[in-house]
């Protein structure tokens, strides 16, 4: 949420201070607390790179999800994935671990160019669905985000009715096809129109996701949107940011954990329960920041070129050197690199290899099982700090 939509949030809230409920709007006399929305609530990560994607180094992935004991994964699938194996894949691994894999997508776009492109998305998911029962994905997660929108920030009220006219639409799209929805929201909507958005949780959502993401007002902007999803039996949950500080994603230190690290953000979420309850679930934004967080460790992606020429390479120049290449440190450590292919495009084959937990500061030698190439340049390469960067991508020449 970017800062002109954060100070008409603030706006909102001083001049329309009617719209704040009280307890006393929540049916038969219920307490403040969330604890009688049934069950204990989830604890969700968001993953918008396709790394999980990966089964060699999923389980050194994983590992972040059981320190988070996360229950369920938003995992970004483009359309064209449901065709591979690499989806029922990550659905099976996270099965293993009792983790629920919900297919996320969302772009304001739509709001402009409207649906097709959730449909075709939707029609994809069905398809997949059809042809792999045992490892279906049953809900779908829609992070649209209109509210960034230049056009929805010029008239509010508009813009928010229109957004809840087109996510009407979504909904009832994806339940006809036996899907759930969670929609992924900021908090300022219950202060443009309270009546509408309680309108938009009976009517367009199954499960609310809120992007509760400033830090000294998280217990209180999420109030309205508790007692609204208890008083209509819906479940909810409050999204933490861990994301670096970055103008382009409109991040700063007033909304992310990234720099106050991992002892902070557990203290927040341990605060915000101990108001609210344990049925109010927790996300995190996002995956790859949290593996950060909770290790210290970084990930690097590694892309094997070799001379155009060569007759092994592709259209792309690159060679395929195995399952996996290693990458052993100047103080003897080995990490294992897998090989995937990250492209969302996917109308042309990528040969990268992804390595978890890589140290800054150290040079690692890239060393090949396919004895048919030789590193020919970089043979050495190194991670240095660098602010807010946690992912390295490195472009390895080989030759045969």
């Amino acid at each position: 949420m970017n800062i002109w939509v954060r100070l008409m949030a603030i706006v909102l809230a001083i001049l329309c201070p009617a719209c704040r409920l009280t307890e006393k709007d929540l049916p038969n006399g219920q307490e403040y607390t969330s604890d009688t929305l049934s069950t204990e609530g989830r604890h969700s990560i968001f993953a918008w790179d396709l790394y999980l994607f990966n089964e060699g180094a999923f389980p050194s992935l994983s590992k972040v999800l059981t320190a988070y004991e996360i229950d369920r994964v938003y995992q970004a699938i483009p359309a064209v994935y449901f065709n591979s194996f690499e989806v029922s894949s990550m659905v099976t691994n996270c099965a293993a671990m009792d983790i629920e894999v919900v297919a996320l997508n969302g772009d304001p776009s739509w709001q402009s160019e409207g649906l097709n492109a959730y449909y075709a998305w939707i029609d994809a998911l069905c398809a997949y669905n059809q042809s792999h029962p045992s490892e279906a994905i049953r809900a779908v997660a829609l992070d649209v985000e209109s509210h960034t929108m230049e056009s929805f920030q010029e008239d509010m009220t508009k813009g928010f009715s229109s957004y809840v006219e087109l996510m009407r639409e979504a909904y009832l799209y994806a339940h006809e096809r036996g899907l759930s929805v969670v929609q992924v929201i900021p908090t300022m909507f219950d202060k443009i129109d309270i009546d509408k958005f309680e309108w938009f949780i009976q009517n367009c959502c199954d499960e609310l996701s809120v992007m509760n993401y400033e830090k000294d007002g998280a217990v209180n902007n999420i109030k309205d949107e508790i007692l609204l999803c208890k008083k209509n039996g819906v479940r909810i949950e409050s999204i933490f940011e861990t994301m670096p500080i970055s103008d382009p994603h409109h991040v700063t230190a007033a909304n992310t954990y990234f720099d106050e690290g991992e002892a902070a953000l557990r203290s927040a979420v341990k605060e915000l329960q101990s108001t609210y309850g344990p049925s109010l679930g927790i996300g995190y934004h996002y995956f790859n920041t949290l593996y950060y967080l909770y290790s210290g460790e970084y990930l690097a992606e590694i892309y094997i070129y070799a001379d155009p020429d060569n007759p092994y390479s592709d259209v792309n120049s690159q060679v395929y050197v195995g399952e996996t290449v290693q990458l052993k440190s100047e103080n003897g450590d080995s990490i294992a690199a897998w090989v995937f292919n990250p492209n969302r495009n996917i109308d042309r084959q990528e040969y990268c290899y992804l390595a978890v937990g890589v140290h800054t500061g150290l040079q690692y030698h890239l060393q090949l099982e396919d004895e048919t190439f030789t590193v020919y340049s970089p043979k050495t390469f190194s991670f240095h700090p660098e602010y807010g960067k946690i992912i390295f991508t490195e472009a390895i020449g080989v030759r045969s």
